[in-house]
């Protein structure tokens, strides 16, 4: 069982699970397996909002230097000798580089297609949510959920003048330490 509830969370990716999801599929008998885990330092529990995310120890520290810019400064400055965490930051970085370089989207391809799910997608207002967006994007052209939220974030981050996000939801990208999943086309 304990292994089982590792895979699902190391799964989830730097968005973490809800705790209350993982005692769905496990029972109320996952909390001793999660205490476990979380003495032997496999994850890392933390209350976001009103509901407790669980994390797998690399996707922790992906989350936290992707949401905190402390912790973003201290693991960029030390060493790789004296982190492991900075090379798997190093590997991960990689992978994204080799996604968002080979993906079958481009960035501006992603740019164009995710415009036209936005447009499409939106209230009389302009916004919608970004699991609408997701969705509609993931099943045309068969990305992962994280493959897409790397991209979003790519594109909104470069292009910050053009999309407005809004904090609530439950999903989407996380900025200072908030779920925004909410998008709009300014």
């Amino acid at each position: 069982m304990g292994k089982d509830i590792l895979q699902t969370i190391d799964s989830a990716g730097i968005n973490g699970i809800k705790k209350a999801d993982l005692k769905k599929a496990y029972g109320k008998d996952c909390d001793n397996t999660l205490e476990s885990l979380k003495e032997k330092e496999q994850i890392f529990i933390e209350k976001r909002g009103v509901a407790y995310f669980v994390w797998s120890k690399e996707n922790y520290i992906d989350y936290l230097k992707c949401n905190d810019p402390k912790c973003k400064l201290v693991l960029e400055t030390a060493g790789p000798s004296q982190s492991t965490a900075k090379s798997k930051h190093t590997q991960n970085l990689r992978e994204a580089r080799t996604i968002s370089n080979y993906s079958t989207l481009e960035n501006n391809d992603f740019q164009s297609i995710f415009n036209k799910c936005l447009h499409e997608s939106a209230t009389s207002i302009g916004w919608t949510s970004f699991d609408k967006v997701r969705e509609k994007i993931c099943e045309i052209h068969n990305l992962s959920k994280e493959k897409f939220y790397m991209l979003a974030r790519d594109l909104i981050d470069k292009n910050g003048a053009r999309y407005e996000v809004s904090s609530g939801g439950q999903e989407g990208i996380i900025v200072r330490g908030l779920v925004h999943g909410y998008v709009r086309n300014v």
